[in-house]
C-alpha cells in the first residue's frame, strides 16, 4: 500500500511540475509577458517628432551595440525608478530569462536607423513604464533587440532609451527541421551621408597705432592711440562621405533586397584658431587733408622725424595651411568558421577628415577722428564740460586674417549574416574617405569705437582747431545741443 501511494504521489508531482513548467513557458513578442506586446487596436496611434520628455532608460552615447549593451547594464545594475524589473520583463518577453540570461549579449543587439512612418508600441517612464500607440514622425536612431528564438524584435530609442515594438515586424516561427538551407546571393552595402554646420563669433582685440596727417608730402604726427578693433564674421562647413561594398549575404528564401542604402551620421567640429589685423598703411592711420586743415593742426601737432615714414606695417601671421583626408581601405580580423556556413559579420566603417586654412579680406573702413576736450570756466544750466570737434572722417584700409581648423568624423556599425567562403573576417574595420568643405560668408573688420577714434585734446589745442574743424557730439554727430 506504501508502495502504490509512494509512486502516485510521484505521479502527482510529475504532473504538477509538467503543469508549472508549461505556465513558465515564455512566448517571445507575447502580451502576456510584458505590456509593450499590446494589442494596437486598443488606442490611435500618437504622432512622435521628438524624444526627450519622457526618458525610460537613459539616453545611450554610441549608436554601436557595444555602447547599448553597456548602457542597458549599468541602468540595470543601477536599477533607478525601477529599471532593472523593467528591462529583465521586457528581455523575458523575448524569450530571455532576463539581462543577465548568458544567451543575450551585444551580438543580440543590432544599430538600426527607423524610418518615419513607423507604428508601435513607445515606452517612457511618466507614471511609471507606461506604453502608448505611437507612429514615428521623423527618422530616430534605435537599437534592435532579437528575440532568442528570432521571430521578434523590439528597439531601443538612442536617444533617451526609449522602447519601441512594431508588432508588424513579428515573423512566425518555423520548425527547426524545416529551416530551408539558406542560399548564398550578392548584396551591394552602399553607405553615404553628409553633415553641416554653420555658425559666427565676434574677435575683440586692441592696436597701438600711429595716427599721422599728410600734406604734399608734409607730415604731422598725432600721436600714437590704443584703438579698439572688431573682426565679425560667420562661416559655413559642410561634410559627406560614401562607400560601397559588396558582400555575400544568407537567403533563407526571402529574398535579399539589392542594393541596400544605409545611413552614414557624419560629426562636424570648427574652430578658429588664430587671429590677427593689420590696420592702415605701413602700420599707421594716414590722414590725407588740405592746405588749410594742415596750417590749422601744424600750429597743435609737430612734424612727423624722418624714420616715421619708413615703419613696417603690421603684417599678418604666416598661418600653417593644412589639408588631410582619409582614404578608405578594409582591415579585417581572423578568419572563422566552416565554408559554406551562415556567419555573422561586424562591419565597422569609420573616418576622419581635417582641414587648416587661412582666410584672408582686404577691405577699407571709413574712420571718423574725434578730438575730446573739458571746457573749463563757467557752464551753462544743463551744459556739459566734454566738447568734441570733428577733425574728419578717412578711408583706412584694414587686413583681416583668420586661421581656422574642421573636424569633421563619420562612424556606423552594420550586422550581416553573409556566407562563409572560408576566409570571411568576423569583423570588417573599413576608414571612410571624408570630404569637408568650408568657407568664410562673412568677415567684417571694424575700427575703433564704431568707427570712431578718439584723440585727446587741451583746450588750448582744441581753440586753435575749432578755426577750422567743426565742434560735433561724441558719436561725430553735429547736432547744437552737443556744444
Amino acid at each position: 500500500m506504501k508502495r502504490k501511494m509512494h509512486i502516485f504521489n510521484t505521479i502527482v508531482l510529475l504532473i504538477v511540475s509538467t503543469v508549472v513548467s508549461f505556465a513558465q513557458v515564455e512566448t517571445p513578442c507575447s502580451a502576456i509577458n510584458h505590456q509593450v506586446f499590446g494589442d494596437p487596436s486598443l488606442s490611435p496611434p500618437v504622432v512622435l517628432k521628438r524624444l526627450g520628455t519622457s526618458p525610460q532608460f537613459g539616453e545611450i552615447p554610441k549608436h554601436t551595440a557595444a555602447a547599448a549593451y553597456s548602457h542597458l547594464k549599468k541602468v540595470h545594475t543601477r536599477n533607478s525608478r525601477n529599471s532593472r524589473k523593467e528591462i529583465d520583463d521586457l528581455l523575458k518577453g523575448l524569450g530571455y530569462s532576463g539581462f543577465n540570461d548568458p544567451s543575450f549579449s551585444a551580438s543580440n543587439i543590432t544599430p538600426e536607423i527607423l524610418a518615419a512612418g513607423r507604428t508601435g508600441w513607445m515606452g517612457a517612464y511618466y507614471r511609471g513604464h507606461k506604453y502608448r500607440w505611437s507612429v514615428l514622425g521623423r527618422d530616430f536612431e534605435t537599437f534592435k533587440l532579437t528575440s532568442k528564438d528570432g521571430t521578434c524584435y523590439v528597439y531601443i530609442m538612442k536617444k533617451c532609451g526609449n522602447a519601441f515594438y512594431d508588432p508588424s515586424t513579428r515573423v512566425k516561427a518555423t520548425p527547426l527541421a524545416a529551416v530551408p538551407k539558406a542560399v548564398c546571393k550578392t548584396q551591394t552595402l552602399n553607405f553615404s551621408g553628409s553633415g553641416k554646420a554653420q555658425g559666427g563669433d565676434v574677435l575683440n582685440t586692441k592696436k597701438d597705432i600711429p595716427v599721422v596727417a599728410v600734406f604734399e608730402g608734409k607730415s604731422l604726427c598725432l600721436g600714437t592711440y590704443t584703438v579698439p578693433v572688431r573682426t565679425t564674421y560667420e562661416y559655413t562647413a559642410s561634410a559627406d562621405a560614401s562607400h560601397s561594398k559588396v558582400v555575400e549575404v544568407c537567403d533563407y528564401g526571402t529574398g535579399v533586397v539589392s542594393p541596400l542604402n544605409l545611413n552614414l551620421p557624419i560629426s562636424l567640429l570648427f574652430n578658429v584658431t588664430g587671429q590677427d589685423v593689420a590696420i592702415g598703411t605701413d602700420g599707421k592711420i594716414t590722414l590725407n587733408i588740405n592746405s588749410k586743415q594742415y596750417k590749422s593742426l601744424k600750429k597743435v601737432y609737430a612734424a612727423c622725424p624722418a624714420e616715421s615714414s619708413t615703419t613696417s606695417s603690421t603684417s599678418a601671421p604666416a598661418f600653417a595651411k593644412k589639408s588631410e583626408n582619409t582614404t578608405a581601405s578594409e582591415a579585417s580580423a581572423a578568419g572563422t568558421g566552416n565554408p559554406g556556413d551562415c556567419v555573422k559579420q561586424t562591419l565597422n566603417l569609420s573616418g576622419k577628415a581635417t582641414v587648416e586654412d587661412v582666410s584672408d579680406k582686404s577691405e577699407t573702413e571709413e574712420v571718423t577722428l574725434i578730438g575730446s576736450f573739458k571746457k573749463t570756466g563757467k557752464l551753462r544750466k544743463g551744459e556739459l564740460a566734454d566738447k568734441y570737434i570733428c577733425l574728419g572722417t578717412y578711408s583706412v584700409p584694414a587686413k583681416s586674417s583668420l586661421q581656422y581648423k574642421v573636424n569633421g568624423e563619420a562612424s556606423t556599425t552594420k550586422y550581416v549574416e553573409v556566407c562563409n567562403t572560408g576566409s570571411t573576417k568576423p569583423v570588417e574595420d573599413i576608414t571612410l574617405p571624408v570630404n569637408l568643405k568650408s568657407s568664410f560668408t562673412k568677415q567684417d573688420v571694424t575700427v575703433g569705437d564704431y568707427g570712431r577714434v578718439y584723440v585727446a585734446l587741451t583746450p588750448k589745442q582744441a581753440k586753435k582747431l575749432s578755426k577750422v574743424f567743426k565742434r560735433c557730439c561724441s558719436d561725430g554727430s553735429t547736432s547744437s545741443k552737443c556744444y
